[in-house]
């Protein structure tokens, strides 16, 4: 059994950073008492949920914390760094990002296509999961299902303008932390 807070659109409307971050120290936490009773369920989690909530037809709508992109990143990574913890060497279990990006269809998810212009790709589906992982470390990524201009969401090289500036300079740091507190 774990705690069950409010959905994250719910926890967005309390402006309250700090607070979304104590809901992610809970969860952080617990998933570490859940890891030590079953190891193999592992310490990573599948949240937060980065989507914009642009479209009321999406139906998961509740998943998400809104449809600005500087709320959604300032709330997420709020719950990110709770669930991570603060400390310098290990962390208290792994964020991992959903759905990147553009992702808000559930019927024909596998085969849609969502169109976007680069002012909106920039401007509004990127910039939050810039932040989370620029502002707030998130250590992981799940892509969209969907397509994206045509070409599979997700992880390709065309929809990875972000990679070298931001997902590849995060790997590269995290490497650099790792060898130097191996010596």
């Amino acid at each position: 059994m774990t705690t069950s807070f409010p959905q994250p659109l719910g926890m967005s409307a309390s402006w309250d950073p700090e607070l979304i971050k104590q809901a992610g120290e809970v969860t952080g936490t617990e998933a570490c008492v859940i890891w030590h009773r079953h190891p193999d369920y592992g310490l990573s989690r599948w949240a937060p949920t980065v989507d914009l909530e642009r479209d009321p037809r999406w139906g998961r709508n509740e998943e998400g914390y809104g449809e600005d992109p500087v709320l959604t990143g300032k709330m997420a990574g709020a719950y990110i760094e709770g669930m991570q913890g603060d400390d310098p060497k290990y962390l208290r279990c792994a964020s991992t990002l959903k759905h990147f990006y553009r992702n808000n269809t559930e019927v024909g998810r596998g085969w849609k296509n969502s169109s976007i212009d680069p002012r909106n790709k920039y401007e509004l589906y990127l910039e939050p999961f810039r932040r989370c992982i620029e502002e707030s470390g998130a250590e992981g990524i799940i892509t969209a299902y969907n397509r994206i201009n045509g070409t599979v969401g997700g992880m390709v090289r065309e929809n990875m303008e972000i990679s070298e500036s931001v997902i590849m300079k995060q790997a590269d740091q995290k490497m650099y932390e790792n060898k130097k507190s191996s010596r």
